[in-house]
């Protein structure tokens, strides 16, 4: 038993040591694994653990890595303050927090304002389709006050070349009835 004790601390070192080596060089993936795996064996809260959980805080918060994910890196930070509230990383820690959590925020608004845009992108497509039907109708409406337009017309000179007509016939009725009046009856 007493052998065992400094392997595991060995080996969670070494996976420490290597997860750092991973970090400095840019591996960020496998270096938040390599963290990961350190922080399940549970390894008593000290400078160790508040330096891995700050590094895959930095991982899960920063946009520029495959594994971006603010509310696990906010879950991160919130575990080390817990565990080493005056520790080494505290401070960075902290103002990280207050950075993923305006984060958290801001992407909820920008969510929700997607969502909206969306909506009103939905809503402008379905008042365009309104317009079209609207200016259609307003089309086919034109073209019907245009022909009732056109029979008014018609009509009118129908009723010009009528009353004209009568007219004459009028005034050859009232010649008529002038000659009628002048012939003597028989």
């Amino acid at each position: 038993m007493a052998i065992a004790m400094p392997i595991m601390a060995w080996c969670c070192a070494t996976v420490d040591r290597h997860a750092d080596d991973l970090f400095a060089a840019g591996e960020y993936s496998q270096a938040a694994r390599a963290y990961e795996a350190y922080l399940d064996t549970e390894p008593e809260p000290d400078s160790a653990t508040s330096k891995a959980l700050y590094r895959l805080a930095v991982t899960y918060g920063s946009s520029s890595t495959s594994l971006y994910n603010p509310e696990k890196s906010v879950a991160l930070l919130k575990r080390l303050l817990a565990e080493d509230p005056n520790g080494e990383y505290s401070l960075a820690a902290n103002l990280m927090l207050e950075l993923q959590k305006e984060i958290v925020s801001l992407n909820a608004v920008m969510a929700s304002r997607r969502d909206l845009i969306q909506t009103l992108i939905a809503d402008l497509s379905t008042l365009q389709e309104d317009l079209d039907r609207t200016e259609t109708e307003v089309g086919e409406k034109n073209e019907t006050v245009q022909a009732l337009s056109e029979r008014i017309h018609r009509l009118r000179s129908e009723i010009a070349q009528l009353s004209k007509r009568l007219s004459d016939r009028e005034s050859k009725l009232e010649m008529l009835k002038e000659i009628d009046l002048e012939v003597p009856p028989f």
